[in-house]
């Protein structure tokens, strides 16, 4: 549905107040990434994403990292979903950012990026942040789902073809593009 070179798509949570608690499917643990599983993390992102991922480049030298930031859902030592929190509070706009969310495909349905983005949301928020941003990709339709019932909303400002790319997310979804920014 993208096409190449173009922006990413941008969303805005700004509020903070309606976080779920979590809900992991019986038998998967979510916790903060250990510092030698970084090796793992790669492994779920370069299933995910269509670039061969770096745990440095990626996480450790990004503004805002913290090491009680890097979440994982895990499958007995397997982990099965990632996701950062980056807590910069310099920012101008007073956001944290929800940074890298992978989901293994083989346990689709098990709502896995909803609950590893929710784990990240309650890491900003505990940071003290009012409001969290993400980008993603017009393609990553079952992540924008997931945060688009997390209650993110679409900032439509980056670019004047932002309006008919969600225009087109949102018909694929059986929806009307009503709430953003």
């Amino acid at each position: 549905m993208g096409e190449q070179n173009q922006n990413q798509l941008h969303m805005v949570k700004l509020n903070m107040a309606d976080i779920p608690e979590a809900n992991i499917p019986e038998g998967f643990e979510l916790r903060v990434l250990k510092p030698d599983e970084n090796i793992k993390w790669e492994e779920i992102c370069n299933q995910a994403f269509t670039w061969k991922t770096n745990f440095t480049v990626e996480i450790l030298e990004k503004a805002g990292y913290v090491e009680d930031g890097v979440f994982g859902i895990f499958d007995g030592d397997k982990i099965i979903a990632t996701g950062t929190a980056l807590c910069t509070h310099n920012q101008p706009d007073g956001y944290g950012y929800v940074h890298m969310i992978a989901a293994d495909k083989n346990y689709s349905g098990k709502r896995l990026g909803y609950e590893i983005t929710a784990a990240v949301i309650r890491r900003l928020r505990d940071d003290g942040f009012e409001k969290a941003e993400l980008n993603t990709d017009d393609f990553r339709l079952p992540a924008i789902k997931s945060y688009l019932r997390l209650g993110f909303i679409p900032d439509l400002s980056r670019d004047e073809t932002m309006r008919g790319r969600w225009e087109k997310i949102y018909e694929i979804f059986g929806w009307e593009l009503k709430e953003y920014i």
